[in-house]
């Protein structure tokens, strides 16, 4: 963890308030890519029942780590509505 430099937030909105968030946390860990970190995942409740993920993702500020990547790979994951980055900050 003491490789990375950055920690971005990024919030996963599910597709429906009834996707069960135990395994699409689980498919969204396989799809972040090997070289990106993990610091923590958190459950915001928006509304209606919905809830969101948001991932705290370390990456490195250099060429090579574009979230861009990150998001991509989220969004192909079943059940996931959106991904988007909602800060990055230094670490």
């Amino acid at each position: 963890m003491s490789d990375y430099n950055m920690v971005a937030v990024v919030k996963i909105m599910p597709t429906d308030p009834d996707v069960n968030l135990d395994e699409l946390e689980a498919k969204l860990k396989e799809a972040l890519p090997e070289k990106f970190g993990l610091a923590k995942v958190e459950r915001e409740p928006i509304a209606f029942g919905l809830v969101a993920l948001k991932f705290y993702v370390l990456a490195k500020d250099e060429e090579g780590y574009d979230l861009e990547q990150v998001l991509e790979a989220f969004r192909k994951v079943e059940n996931v509505e959106s991904a988007e980055v909602e800060t990055v900050s230094r670490i």
